[in-house]
């Protein structure tokens, strides 16, 4: 069945990829991010199904317009991706330390990671309940899950509030036909990945089981998977994607 999807972040990565896979899946995708979206990657007939559209999670405005255009257009949005997320790294490129954590960085980081995760939902939480059908997937971190070696302390904590979000979403929207989860995953190519200073990809593939860094399409993969029809008993759940480094 064909289901409208909203992917934030989707310029690039792991969102880009989970939209190439939702259009598989046979769904309406819209592309969202504060760049723009090449949608000239995605062949044809995928394309058909494919829009781009420019969504800053920082204005809380930006976000009730999007959705208010997508809801006059289809009348729903079905599948939620929560996927845009930003770092603060030191001055070096690498992982900021306890005491540089500025309130400053703390609320930049936290408007992006936590509070648009929860405003996006509360957007398209009606239409889902009024439907009795909705997929509502949160991209969190291992840096989320377990002590990161890569991420500084704001980081983390931000995504750390996106498995609390997920588990108290699951929870409230369960018995209206919606589910909520989550994937964590571990260190994966992207242009965030791509800005980190000489030697730490490589250092932290040495220390993973499978001796790399993910690839976008191996958490896209998870992400489809939780928003299918054949998802509706996982509610609730985090998908660790991250090569063996966390085992929970």
């Amino acid at each position: 069945m064909s289901r409208v999807a909203l992917v934030t972040g989707a310029a690039s990565g792991i969102g880009f990829a989970t939209g190439v896979e939702l259009l598989k899946a046979g769904h309406i995708v819209y592309f969202t991010d504060r760049h723009p979206t090449d949608l000239a990657k995605i062949g044809e007939p995928l394309r058909e199904r494919a829009h781009a559209v420019i969504l800053d999670l920082n204005s809380s405005a930006d976000m009730r317009k999007v959705a208010a255009d997508i809801l006059a257009r289809h009348g729903g949005i079905d599948i939620l991706v929560n996927n845009a997320g930003i770092t603060i790294k030191g001055a070096d490129g690498k992982p900021q330390g306890l005491l540089d954590a500025t309130e400053a960085q703390f609320f930049e980081i936290m408007r992006v990671n936590s509070l648009a995760l929860m405003q996006m939902t509360q957007l398209v939480l009606p239409g889902m309940m009024k439907k009795k059908w909705g997929r509502i997937v949160n991209v969190a971190s291992l840096a989320g899950r377990s002590k990161s070696i890569v991420s500084g302390p704001l980081y983390m904590m931000s995504k750390s509030s996106v498995l609390g979000l997920t588990r108290a979403t699951a929870a409230e929207m369960g018995p209206h036909g919606i589910t909520c989860n989550a994937v964590a995953p571990g260190r994966v190519l992207s242009a965030m990945t791509d800005k980190a200073a000489p030697g730490v990809n490589e250092g932290y593939a040495a220390q993973i089981p499978v001796r790399r860094i993910g690839e976008p399409i191996e958490v896209a993969s998870g992400i489809a998977y939780l928003c299918s029809e054949h998802a509706g008993f996982t509610n609730g759940a985090v998908i660790d994607i991250n090569g063996g480094f966390f085992m929970s």
